[in-house]
């Protein structure tokens, strides 16, 4: 596939030597510029930036999209609402004339808003999670070819050895997911 084997590297190196890390006080961007590039609460701390060259992009191993945290929202929410909801019952109970019907029901006006949130993100994430399971085994099998791949400079293509294909870089994830059909 390329036409000298001393310009060849695997693909993972050459989106790692693509991609640089620096640590300092600098602030990240708000939103993706890039797809695969992570926003700042996806890297774990604000201080840290990341940055990759074209090619990186094109052949980096395509991630999820999610930071891990957004996972656990809806039930920090819910739990704020039930402990707000809480408060505010006894806060009312401790009336004179109070019943239980408005002492239980009248907090869902300040709560409402943020039970039914809670209740959105809960279901959302759940969603989230059954379609990376029901992803995983596609994921596996596209990690696997992508680990496979190498990259040759000089005619700039990317390709596996021993299929006989050769494509660009920016074509590597329809590769690693729609061209190998057969079991890996």
């Amino acid at each position: 596939m390329c036409t000298q084997a001393d310009q060849l590297v695997a693909v993972p190196g050459a989106v790692a030597a693509g991609t640089t890390y620096r640590i300092g006080r600098v602030k990240l961007p708000g939103q993706r510029e890039i797809a695969d590039l992570p926003t700042a609460p996806s890297l774990g701390a604000s201080k840290h930036v990341m940055s990759r060259t074209q090619l990186a992009v094109w052949m980096s191993f395509p991630s999820r999209h999610y930071t891990p945290w957004a996972r656990n929202q809806g039930w920090i929410l819910l739990g704020v609402a039930a402990l707000v909801h809480l408060v505010v019952s006894l806060v009312i109970a401790m009336g004179k004339d109070s019943q239980w019907s408005e002492v239980l029901l009248a907090p869902f006006c300040l709560t409402g808003l943020f039970w039914g949130l809670g209740l959105l993100f809960v279901l959302g994430a759940r969603g989230a999670r059954r379609r990376d399971h029901a992803e995983a085994p596609a994921r596996d099998k596209a990690l696997a070819v992508w680990e496979r791949l190498y990259y040759c400079a000089r005619d700039n293509v990317a390709f596996e050895p021993g299929v006989g294909v050769s494509f660009h870089p920016g074509e590597t994830r329809e590769y690693i997911f729609g061209f190998r059909g057969r079991a890996i």
